[in-house]
């Protein structure tokens, strides 16, 4: 049985909805095809059109890239601490090279090429990072750390640290250290003249003379700490030994006694001259600051001598006794 063109049925409302279904879905299929194609962040409008290259291939572009290598070691310990940095490992891919090598080591230094070396000298956590830079204007970067620790350290300072009663002394703690992840949280002192105190900045009065021993505990807030300590020399003022008498007690022999006023004394000098009128007195002998007493023989007899002590303080302070005389049997 055969149907002549001119017999088919002409196309009804039915058959032209189901050939436009059909477009319509041919249509959603070639949008999907193109949207998994699609860059990301790219719209359907800014997708490029494929072009073959020539012999058919198409063209993906270089594949170059620069490569920062850095080994991944533990860099660290207690400062001071030096470090050494490779970056020899570095790498580029495809046709491309590795030109230089620029560090920065995370305390706002910094140094270039392939290994280097850094000390740090403060307790932190450091990044260290290392940018390489290709021959054709790439560049990649590495980070790695640097744990830089410390014990906690006590120290301070004293402004005087010596000088004449009464003696007022600024104390200072600030340079006290701990590490990077820890805190200072007390400054306990000891001012050697039975007062105490607290803080990181103090005063103190010492009022009575004398060598004081000064300490210091700084403690951090795990319990860590450190005692650290230091001298103040409180000076009383010169006061020259007084009551000093003389006598000849055998034949060309003398006898001095005197009575010393200060506690803090480095040397006592005795000196001498010839003559119930003179002036010119030289030293004859060096005695401790504790001394109250000298005597010398060898005299000649009927002679009459002048005497006189000189006081020498730890700070160069000079003071003299009143003058005596004796003559001697």
């Amino acid at each position: 049985m055969t149907t002549s063109l001119s017999s088919a049925r002409p196309e009804g409302p039915r058959a032209r909805r189901r050939a436009a279904l059909l477009v319509a879905a041919l249509l959603s299929a070639t949008t999907v095809l193109g949207a998994l194609a699609m860059p990301s962040g790219a719209s359907a409008a800014t997708v490029p059109t494929a072009v073959p290259a020539a012999g058919g291939a198409a063209d993906f572009g270089s594949m170059d890239s620069a490569v920062a290598v850095i080994p991944d070691l533990a860099y660290g310990g207690m400062v001071p601490v030096t470090q050494t940095f490779d970056g020899s490992g570095s790498f580029c891919l495809e046709v491309c090279s590795i030109i230089s090598w620029d560090w920065t080591f995370g305390d706002g230094t910094g140094a270039s090429g392939p290994v280097v070396s850094h000390t740090y000298t403060t307790s932190g956590l450091y990044q260290v990072t290392l940018t390489v830079h290709s021959s054709n204007g790439l560049t990649g970067t590495a980070s790695v750390y640097v744990n830089a620790a410390t014990y906690t350290l006590g120290s301070f300072t004293m402004m005087p640290s010596s000088g004449l009663l009464p003696l007022a002394v600024a104390f200072d703690a600030s340079a006290s250290v701990t590490n990077w992840d820890r805190t200072i949280v007390s400054y306990a002192w000891d001012f050697g003249d039975g007062a105490t105190g607290s803080g990181r900045l103090v005063n103190h009065v010492y009022t009575t003379p004398g060598i004081r021993q000064v300490s210091l505990r700084v403690t951090d807030n795990v319990g860590g700490y450190q005692i650290v300590g230091g001298y103040v020399l409180a000076q009383d003022p010169v006061l020259p030994p007084n009551n000093l008498k003389a006598t000849s007690p055998t034949k060309g022999a003398v006898k001095l006694t005197w009575t010393n006023r200060m506690v803090l004394v480095s040397e006592l000098h005795i000196e001498r001259c010839t003559g119930a009128r003179c002036t010119s007195f030289v030293p004859i002998f060096v005695t401790q600051g504790t001394t109250t007493s000298f005597s010398e023989s060898g005299l000649k007899s009927g002679t009459t001598f002048r005497y006189r002590i000189r006081v020498n303080d730890y700070l160069g302070n000079t003071g003299y006794s009143s003058i005596v005389s004796v003559k001697t049997r």
